[in-house]
């Protein structure tokens, strides 16, 4: 069993990432007939609210932000899928590589799925994109013209969305496998891979960070056209509560791939130094060089899988997002 564990330990270190995944989802889920109560709410103000010259320039000062936002998921989502598959082409040996495509096209697959067979049964559909898309539909401010340039760009993101957080997954995957050849696993292997582990958590938390801006500008978007009234504040607050969740769910996430990984390696690494090196003091080896779960070593770290969760938790007074 030791053996089995040691040798597959990527993969079952990426499905307890997936698993976070599908746990938060399942969790998210529970608010499905909430949130079609919801959406009916929105969208039944939102169509009656009356055309003035404020909430018009509110509208388009909405509308700048989360194009503005959009244009950094898509190139935060580039050069994650870059510095992925460039990962995996220089860490990962033929050995491992298909079982690490295998988990990468089953859970790309099973995303794209979800995204493509959505409906209002679904809390994730209502509140992430039905809400925002249907409100523009029955604003008088957004034409066919643009609402059908919207959808382009929002499918983009989607996929974008679905796809890279997996390429992401394989890399570290990729990080984690160790070489076949037990002299090649030295020390400066390990110290080379947990300096690409690093540049997968902060890859990771970039992708995500510009995940939750872009999703507090669609939501907030058609709010904008709204009076500033106690009703629009609790929509608004509404919407934040979801940027925070996911927030959450995604620091949650980057923490037990890197805390999984550290963990596994440690062990690895201990057993080197028994066999290789039994003049080096393993426990300061390992706390010079970042292998024990210390906040002082990976303060940097640490401040970057936090930052989807602060981002989410602070979405309200973002000055890069305020509406008001």
């Amino acid at each position: 069993m030791k053996k089995l564990i040691d040798q597959d330990a990527y993969l079952l270190i990426g499905l307890i990432a997936v698993l976070i995944q599908i746990v938060s989802h399942a969790l998210f889920e529970v608010n499905a007939e909430s949130s079609l109560r919801i959406k009916t709410i929105i969208l039944t103000i939102i169509e009656k609210e009356p055309i003035t010259t404020l909430n018009t320039i509110n509208e388009y000062k909405a509308r700048l932000l989360w194009l503005g936002s959009s244009l950094l998921s898509i190139a935060a989502y580039v050069i994650a899928l870059v510095w992925s598959i460039a990962t995996v082409y220089r860490c990962c040996q033929s050995q491992y590589l298909y079982k690490i495509m295998g988990l990468g096209v089953t859970i790309g697959s099973l995303n794209l799925w979800s995204i493509l067979t959505a409906d209002y049964h679904s809390a994730m559909f209502n509140n992430v994109f039905s809400t925002t898309f249907e409100a523009l539909k029955v604003s008088p401010l957004i034409g066919e013209l643009l609402l059908g340039k919207v959808f382009v760009i929002i499918a983009i993101i989607n996929v974008l969305a679905a796809i890279t957080p997996v390429v992401i997954l394989m890399a570290i995957c990729s990080v984690i496998t160790l070489p076949s050849a037990s002299d090649e696993r030295n020390l400066t292997f390990f110290v080379e891979r947990i300096k690409r582990l690093e540049q997968g958590i902060i890859i990771g938390s970039m992708i995500m960070l510009f995940g939750i801006i872009h999703m507090t500008a669609w939501t907030q978007w058609p709010i904008a056209i709204l009076d500033e009234t106690v009703l629009k504040k609790s929509i608004l607050a509404t919407f934040v509560a979801t940027c925070q969740y996911w927030g959450v769910a995604f620091s949650l996430l980057l923490f037990s791939l890197y805390a999984c990984t550290l963990i596994y390696w440690r062990s690895q690494v201990r057993l080197v130094l028994r066999h290789a090196h039994p003049d080096i003091d393993a426990s300061q080896w390992l706390q010079e060089n970042g292998f024990n779960l210390s906040w002082q070593k990976h303060i940097s770290q640490i401040a970057a899988m936090l930052t989807p969760m602060l981002a989410g938790l602070s979405s309200n007074g973002m000055n890069l997002l305020s509406l008001h």
